[in-house]
């Protein structure tokens, strides 16, 4: 960058008092004149009055900045604005341009006023000098619509290539002229204003309208809707070398922000849809709802083009600025422990009163108390969190300090330069390292997810290891009572082979005996208690043969018994036909079943023995579709219908085939003798007694 060149056009006129020592210097008038070479362009700089209103603005503004905050934007405002006033008593230069370099203007003549017939001011109009960066409320507080600053420069020749003149900075939107020649542009200049106060401007400028000598460049400002109005220091010269720092500039305040902030945006969508499936997650829905609100109203903030009417264009920025910011806040509290629900009506109240409040009574010096009361809240939860972080030794809690430790510097200087007390034309930082707190957060979040998934797969496992020994416990439990039941089962079998021994053979072994000590001279009958004695013997094989035979085999079983009595029938002079055709499995035929069947049918051969005077026996079986039927028919005497069984072989077998769930049937053949028909179910069922049974007698 060159130095700026001397101008003999330019005059400055001070008058001073009498006195140079002490209070009696006074300033009482201060003119500037710019005029081209031909001829007198006055130009007037006086200090202006309305500096000390700016002043007092900023010094409203600053009230609502945090404490801690204002000592030091005091203290960086003071020096800046006696910078200011020093450089008011400064003649305007003319800036010479030398060759093929950059060239920064930092001085100008500044005009309210309109145009003139070739579209730019006058030159003799009321232009005051002033030192860029200049903001309008430090010159012309409250002034809004536009002004124009004028530049000279010298040029040893016209250029040969294309120029251009770049604009920093803007708000909201800019113009040039060159020697009264306007530059194509972007966007309006009128109501509604294109928003280009952080987009920066280049405007190229044909090697055609540049003269040998001097030359005048007119810039005009137009402002906008709360904007904070003003002017950065220009650049001039060559289109090469104005667009290195134009495209770095215009990358980093465009470019960057709406990646930066679209993924912001993107993040915070996710964020809720990560709450919305899990509600506890109360610190992901803040910080979700931050992200998502943060990105959104920057990218309003820098767009250009608003959809809507400006003003409600700018209370939603302001709205969804607000709103993120009291999300942060709620974020905060949330991760110093504060109780959740509290913290939903409170901050969800803070947000709808924010909302109301951009509707209906927004203004500039309103708005910055509620920013500071914001940044209040903000830094006391901010406080809070990092002391529970550090008091409770929380993991990943490092992430949320450094997210603060960048957040915080960021944010006071964007304070600074709304403030003035940094040049206009400074980088807003918080939109570039404010979502360094957002990823810094997320991280901390992501941990505690991890964590918890951690945990989960922990307590997953453990569960598993806790299920598996509990199930190998509840295994050894089931082997132990199942091998206890087998006990119980073996014991009540030998019990009930005993008692069946006791009321089988023990009996007819009684009987033997009473036989054998017969009273009196009479001598026994040993051909009866021989018979008594086999007897006891064959039902004795028999228990034996039932004890072997499979669960369910009644053919095993009829066999058996045909195997056993047969000889005992022949000797008795009863001829035993044999008519079983293949039977399937008798579901319920346990072996404590198959011996009860194998009584019933013991107790039938008996009373054929002893009472039927028979001489023919048949054995009979068939399988029915849903039952075994199983029939003893003698050609004996029979047994009459009508009258109640008598004895206790007939209640004995009407016991038995109650217990097992067997119907038992007494008929009457057409031809004479009994018949004697069990019905064994095929459906599994569960006898026992009460079981019912089938009794019936026919003709």
């Amino acid at each position: 960058m060159v130095e700026e060149g001397d101008v003999a056009e330019s005059e400055l006129s001070l008058a001073q008092g009498e006195d140079g020592h002490g209070g009696g210097q006074q300033a009482k008038a201060e003119k500037l004149h710019c005029r081209p070479k031909q001829g007198a362009d006055p130009c007037r700089s006086a200090r202006d009055n309305g500096a000390m209103s700016g002043l007092l603005l900023r010094a409203r503004t600053g009230v609502g900045l945090l404490g801690w905050m204002v000592v030091w934007v005091l203290w960086s405002v003071w020096p800046v604005s006696g910078a200011r006033a020093a450089s008011d008593a400064v003649a305007v230069r003319s800036v010479p341009l030398h060759g093929e370099m950059l060239h920064h203007l930092h001085e100008a003549c500044v005009l309210i006023g309109a145009r003139g017939a070739d579209g730019v001011p006058p030159p003799d109009g009321p232009w005051l000098h002033t030192h860029l960066p200049h903001r309008w409320m430090d010159t012309h507080p409250g002034h809004t619509g536009s002004m124009w600053y004028r530049f000279r420069v010298d040029l040893a020749g016209v250029p040969k290539g294309p120029w251009a003149v770049y604009l920093p900075r803007v708000s909201m939107n800019g113009q040039v002229w060159i020697n009264g020649v306007a530059l194509p542009f972007s966007g309006s200049m009128t109501e509604p204003v294109t928003r280009n106060w952080y987009v920066p401007l280049l405007f190229t400028v044909p090697s055609t309208l540049w003269r040998d000598g001097a030359n005048v460049i007119d810039v005009r400002v137009a402002s906008g809707h709360a904007a904070r109005e003003g002017l950065a220091p220009i650049a001039v010269g060559p289109l090469e070398q104005v667009m290195q720092p134009y495209r770095w500039r215009r990358w980093i305040q465009v470019d960057l922000m709406n990646f930066i902030h679209t993924a912001l945006i993107t993040s915070g969508l996710l964020m809720g849809l990560g709450w919305w499936r899990d509600r506890s997650q109360g610190a992901v829905a803040y910080m979700g709802l931050a992200a998502f609100t943060w990105g959104l109203s920057t990218l309003l903030m820098i767009r250009p083009e608003p959809l809507s009417d400006p003003s409600f264009w700018e209370g939603l920025r302001s709205t969804l600025t607000h709103w993120y910011q009291l999300a942060l806040c709620a974020f905060f509290f949330r991760i110093a422990d504060c109780p959740p629900r509290w913290l939903a009506r409170v901050f969800g109240a803070l947000m709808l009163l924010v909302a109301g409040y951009h509707a209906t009574a927004a203004d500039f010096v309103r708005t910055a108390y509620v920013y500071g009361a914001t940044y209040l809240i903000a830094l006391v939860g901010m406080g809070l969190a990092i002391s529970h972080v550090i008091r409770t030794r929380r993991p990943d809690g490092g992430w949320l300090v450094l997210g603060c430790a960048v957040l915080v510097p960021a944010a006071f200087h964007d304070m600074l330069i709304v403030t003035g007390a940094l040049p206009f034309d400074a980088v807003y930082l918080m939109g570039i390292f404010g979502p360094v707190l957002i990823a810094c957060n997320f991280v901390v979040l992501a941990g505690d997810q991890g964590r918890s998934r951690a945990a989960l797969h922990e307590l997953n496992r453990t569960l598993a290891t806790r299920v598996a020994e509990r199930e190998a416990a509840l295994r050894d439990s089931f082997a132990r009572l199942s091998a206890l039941e087998k006990a119980q089962a073996a014991t009540a079998e030998r019990a009930r082979i005993v008692q069946d021994m006791h009321d089988g053979v023990g009996a007819h072994l009684t009987s033997a005996l009473r036989q054998l000590q017969a009273p009196g001279a009479r001598p026994p009958d040993i051909g009866l208690v021989t018979q008594t004695l086999r007897d006891s013997l064959a039902q004795l094989k028999l228990t034996i043969d039932a004890m072997s035979l499979a669960p369910g085999d009644v053919a095993g079983l009829l066999a058996s018994w045909r195997y056993r009595l047969a000889p005992r029938l022949e000797a008795a002079g009863i001829t035993l036909r044999w008519d079983v055709a293949p039977l399937p499995a008798w579901p319920d035929g346990s072996p404590p079943a198959l011996r009860q069947l194998q009584y019933i049918l013991y107790e039938a051969l008996s009373n054929v023995l002893q009472h039927a005077h028979a001489t023919q026996l048949v054995l009979a079986a068939r399988a029915l579709p849903d039952a075994i039927e199983v029939t003893l028919i003698d050609n004996g005497g029979g047994w009459d219908p009508g009258a109640a069984p008598r004895g206790q072989g007939i209640v004995g077998m009407l016991g038995r085939a109650s217990q097992i769930g067997v119907a038992l049937h007494f008929d009457t053949p057409r031809d004479g003798g009994l018949a004697v028909r069990l019905v064994l179910p095929l459906a599994a069922s569960a006898p026992g007694p009460g079981s019912a049974v089938g009794i019936s007698s026919s003709t």
